[in-house]
């Protein structure tokens, strides 16, 4: 959270020239602040526990990556804290592993001080910062993990029997073991196999859990059969 209107930030960079420059042209903007400057975050942890910058200035050190590790030491330990990557190549996998990994967003080796100024302010009130071609990029993942997980669910569902549907759909109804046997006529401890086989196929454990599975929608697949 920005304090009283003025972003506080860190910057972590290797080299000396480069960080001092980058915090004298900072400090002389509106309403940002340069509370801490290091080589790494190592250096000056104990100070940012107490200061708590608003935004980190990593450089990313490519081709090597080395800023994904003080990325992700950043977001281990102040995970509320945004982090704006630096010094990226013109590589789409280079934005893609910094946000992956947590960043709030990126900038190129040729980005601009005015640049650099703008996209510090927008990552301070919660923006995200990325090309058009980068997101459609990060949309594409997201589908294409959705539809893996889809696929998944939909092998699943041969794996469950009918006789198994009518449990998990009378468990859903709020019907005990005893209840269930009551109803399907059979034994109580027959009842209790089937609901263990259950969460074991479904990988599941226990049954809230198992109706909280059955109520989202993308688990139909495995508890109707279709």
């Amino acid at each position: 959270m920005v304090h009283q209107g003025i972003v506080r930030i860190a910057i972590l960079h290797p080299q000396r020239l480069v960080r001092e420059a980058l915090a004298f042209v900072i400090a002389r903007q509106h309403a940002l602040s340069v509370v801490a400057a290091a080589a790494h975050v190592g250096e000056v942890s104990d100070r940012l526990q107490a200061l708590r910058p608003d935004v980190y200035l990593v450089d990313l050190r490519a081709p090597e990556r080395h800023g994904l590790d003080e990325l992700r030491a950043i977001r281990r330990r102040f995970s509320d804290s945004k982090v704006l990557m630096t010094g990226l190549n013109d590589v789409d996998a280079d934005a893609l592993a910094c946000i992956e990994h947590g960043a709030a967003g990126y900038l190129s080796q040729d980005a601009s001080v005015h640049e650099l100024v703008e996209n510090v302010r927008a990552v301070a009130t919660g923006e995200a910062i990325c090309s058009r071609k980068v997101a459609g990029l990060l949309f594409a993942r997201v589908a294409d993990a959705a539809h893996h997980r889809d696929q998944g669910l939909t092998s699943a569902a041969p794996r469950v029997t009918p006789r198994e549907r009518e449990i998990i759909a009378l468990i859903n109804a709020g019907l005990s073991n005893k209840e269930i046997a009551v109803r399907l006529n059979i034994e109580i401890q027959t009842v209790k196999n089937h609901v263990h086989n259950i969460l074991d196929k479904l990988q599941i454990e226990g049954r809230r859990a198992l109706v909280k599975f059955v109520n989202d929608a993308s688990s139909w697949t495995v508890v109707s059969g279709y």
